[in-house]
C-alpha cells in the first residue's frame, strides 16, 4: 500500500504516525515546502522571542523519519494531483503514484483588504520558521513596529517583537482584544496587563491603506489617523490552502469538504488540519489538527474512526499571562447561566458558562490551573449543576464533580 501525504505538520504527521501502527509495511511518503522535519507551530512566537531556539520547537528529527520508514521529501511542492491515475507531479516534473492520499497542507495568513497591503515592501505574516527568520532580521534595525490584528496570534506576536526591542503598536478592528476568546470585562483585564508590559493598542479601529516613505510605513486609518512604523506585521486569521485541492477537482468551500472519516468527495484521498472543513467549520487550531490526523490516518490504513469534532480551546502563551478560553463564550442564549469570578488588581477573571446543566463554555484568565479538566467535563457533558457556585473556587477538586456526578 503506497500512501502520500502533502505537508508536514501535526495533521500530516500524526497521519503517517497511525499509518505506520496499524501497517508495518506501508510506504509512506510526505512532501513539503518546509525547509525542516515537523515542528511546533503553536510555539512559533515563542522562537520569535528567542525564547527557544529553533532546535527546540522541532519535534521530530530526520532520524525519527528514518527509524519509522517515512520517506521525508523537504522542499519540495506538489504541483498537481491526477485522481484518476492515483499521482501526483512535483514543480520539477517528478511523478509519485499513491493508493492513499492526505491533503494536511494547511493555511497561509489571511491578509485583509487593505489598499497597498499586497503592494508595499515590508508587510509580514508569521506562519513558519522562515518568517521568523525574516522579522528577526528586519527588527534588528527597527525602532517601531505596527501590529495589525489583536487575536491570540497578534498579541503573541507583538510580545515577542518587543522583547527583541521595537515599540509595538497593535491594531485590532474590534472594540477590544481576543474577540473570539474574550467578553468585554475580561479583555479589559488583559489589556491592562499588557500595556504594564509595553504593548500599545488602537481598537475599534479598521486600516484603510498602506503607504511607504522611504523606509517608513505608513498605515492609515478609516477615521484618518495615521501610524507610522518601520515595518508592519499582519495577524489577521487564516486562509486554508486549498489551491491544489481546487484545481484536482476537490469540492472546496472554504476548506477541503470532509466527512465523518475525513474523506474528501473523490474516493482514496482524505483531509486534515488547517485545510480541512468539517461541517462547516476550519478549525485552525492544533487540537483539532491532531485529532483529524489521527482519524485521517487510521482510516486510510484501514479502519473505521470518526471524527466527532473539537471543543474549540486557546490558550495565550505571553510569560507571565496565563489564560485559556474554550467553548462557546460570546452566545447571547439567555437559557445559558454565567458564573463569574474577578479580581481586577490581580489580573483574575474566570468566567463559566452552562446551559441545561452543562458547562459549554470557559473564560480562565490569570488562573488556569483547571483548563484540562473543564475541557473533560465539557466534552463529556457532566451536569455540574449542583457544582456550578463552587467549580471557580481555587481549590476545588474537579474530579470530585465526575465522581459525583457518575
Amino acid at each position: 500500500m503506497e500512501h502520500i501525504i502533502v505537508g508536514n505538520g501535526v495533521a500530516g504527521t500524526e497521519a503517517a504516525k497511525n499509518i505506520r501502527k496499524r501497517d508495518p509495511l506501508a510506504e509512506i511518503k510526505i512532501f513539503t515546502q518546509d525547509h525542516y522535519p515537523f515542528y511546533s507551530r503553536p510555539r512559533i512566537p515563542e522562537l520569535l522571542a528567542k525564547e527557544v531556539t529553533a532546535e527546540g520547537i522541532f519535534v521530530y528529527n530526520l532520524e525519527w523519519y528514518h527509524k519509522n520508514k517515512i520517506q521525508m521529501y523537504l522542499n519540495c511542492t506538489v504541483k498537481s494531483i491526477d485522481p484518476k491515475n492515483q499521482k501526483i507531479t512535483l514543480t520539477d516534473g517528478s511523478n509519485f503514484s499513491y493508493n492513499k492520499l492526505l491533503l494536511a497542507t494547511g493555511s497561509s495568513g489571511a491578509l485583509p483588504p487593505i489598499e497597498g497591503i499586497n503592494t508595499t515592501e515590508g508587510i509580514f505574516t508569521l506562519r513558519s520558521v522562515e518568517d521568523v527568520m525574516t522579522i528577526t532580521r528586519r527588527a534588528a534595525d527597527a525602532k517601531t513596529v505596527t501590529l495589525i490584528g489583536g487575536g491570540l496570534l497578534g498579541l503573541e506576536a507583538g510580545n515577542g517583537l518587543r522583547k527583541l526591542g521595537p515599540s509595538v503598536t497593535i491594531v485590532e478592528i474590534f472594540d477590544r482584544l481576543l474577540p473570539r476568546q474574550l467578553d468585554g470585562e475580561g479583555a479589559a483585564i488583559l489589556q491592562k496587563q499588557l500595556e504594564g508590559m509595553g504593548l500599545k493598542f488602537i481598537l475599534g479601529a479598521k486600516s484603510k491603506s498602506i503607504k511607504e516613505k522611504g523606509h517608513t510605513r505608513i498605515l492609515e486609518l478609516a477615521d484618518g489617523r495615521v501610524i507610522e512604523s518601520d515595518f508592519i506585521l499582519v495577524s489577521a486569521g487564516i486562509i486554508p490552502n486549498t489551491t491544489l485541492a481546487r484545481t484536482a477537482g476537490i469540492s472546496v468551500n472554504k476548506g477541503v469538504l470532509v466527512n465523518d472519516g475525513m474523506e474528501t468527495n473523490i474516493a482514496s484521498i482524505y483531509a486534515a488540519g488547517d485545510v480541512a472543513e468539517h461541517k462547516g467549520r476550519v478549525y485552525g487550531i492544533w487540537p483539532a489538527s491532531q485529532r483529524q490526523g489521527v482519524v485521517a490516518g487510521i482510516n486510510m490504513a484501514g479502519g473505521n474512526e470518526t471524527y466527532m469534532g473539537t471543543v474549540p480551546s486557546t490558550t495565550l502563551k505571553v510569560a507571565g499571562i496565563r489564560l485559556t478560553s474554550m467553548g462557546d463564550v460570546l452566545a447571547e442564549d439567555k437559557a445559558i447561566v454565567q458564573i463569574k469570578v474577578k479580581d481586577t488588581d490581580k489580573y483574575i477573571y474566570k468566567k463559566l458558562f452552562i446551559k441545561d446543566g452543562r458547562l459549554v463554555g470557559a473564560i480562565l484568565l490569570g488562573d488556569n490551573k483547571n483548563a484540562s479538566e473543564l475541557a473533560q467535563l465539557m466534552e463529556k457533558k457532566v451536569d455540574v449543576s449542583r457544582f456550578k457556585e463552587k467549580i471557580l473556587e481555587p481549590d476545588f477538586d474537579m474530579k470530585s464533580i465526575e465522581r459525583e456526578a457518575g
